[in-house]
């Protein structure tokens, strides 16, 4: 199956194996949607129309992820996330599983972000919204 991968990191080793185990072919790679609707429309009608069946991601804001389900299938990355104090000890957790670890550096003296994939999830998101509150 054809799909696009919605995310600005390299795939690790393991969720590549995912995919190809899962039959899912990334032919496209998409750094950022665009935010406006009739843009984001458009690109998704052209995707449909190349072929494209599912997308692939980590994390998009639920509207995205609507958007998406409403014309694909839509798989996510399921990541467990922790903090560590420092890129040495985030290294470490790293190289103790590379093919699944990762970690996202911080500003200066903030904590490490470390990622460890555990899963791939299909994902359906529908979005009712019903106005509570009108400004006028």
């Amino acid at each position: 199956m054809k799909v696009v991968y919605v995310g600005r990191h390299k795939l690790l080793p393991l969720q590549a194996r995912a995919l190809g185990e899962l039959g899912l072919e990334v032919v496209k790679t998409i750094e950022n949607l665009p935010t406006d609707p009739q843009q984001l429309n458009a690109l998704l009608n052209e995707l449909k129309s190349q072929g494209v069946e599912a997308v692939v991601t980590i994390a998009l804001p639920p509207h995205l992820l609507a958007a998406l389900s409403s014309k694909f299938k839509v798989y996510v990355f399921e990541m467990k996330s922790s903090t560590v104090p420092t890129v040495a000890e985030a290294e470490k957790f790293v190289n103790e599983a590379p093919e699944r670890r990762t970690y996202l550096p911080g500003r200066p003296s903030e904590p490490v972000r470390v990622l460890e994939f555990t899963a791939v999830n299909e994902v359906k998101v529908i979005i009712e919204s019903k106005r509570v509150w009108p400004t006028a």
